[in-house]
């Protein structure tokens, strides 16, 4: 009949409560990395205006962003901690060891952004448990 609705016009069903999916982890790396890169070049640029703080703020910015974008669950949000310890000790111990090999000026950048590039790694990594199936 003609008045009725085709089944082929109607959405289709969710695959799943969004809660369930993980944070996106090419968009969450490549994004925090190239925030890492972008405050580095700014600190090279402006060393004057440059504080710790700032130095913090991008990245972390950057992740409650994609937070607050994809609706990450809270459970989810656990990743934050272990990625935090991970990147915290690659940042100390890599730019104590990178300044015995290639001097503060290329220590500094280098283990800052790899820093941050192993935080986003492990967030991403463990916002994929636990899953609520």
């Amino acid at each position: 009949m003609p008045d009725e609705p085709d089944p082929r016009d109607e959405p289709a069903p969710p695959d799943g409560d969004p809660l369930d999916e993980p944070a996106p982890f090419a968009p969450v790396v490549l994004l925090t990395v190239a925030a890492a890169v972008g405050v580095m070049v700014f600190a090279a640029l402006a060393p004057s205006v440059l504080n710790l703080r700032f130095l913090l703020f991008g990245p972390i910015a950057l992740v409650l962003f994609e937070i607050a974008v994809h609706e990450l669950w809270w459970r989810r949000w656990w990743g934050a901690i272990p990625g935090a310890v991970a990147g915290l000790a690659i940042y100390s111990e890599g730019r104590a060891a990178l300044t015995d090999l290639i001097g503060d000026g290329w220590a500094h950048p280098l283990a800052y952004v790899t820093a941050w590039a192993l935080f986003a790694v492990v967030f991403a990594w463990c916002s994929r448990y636990p899953r609520r199936r």
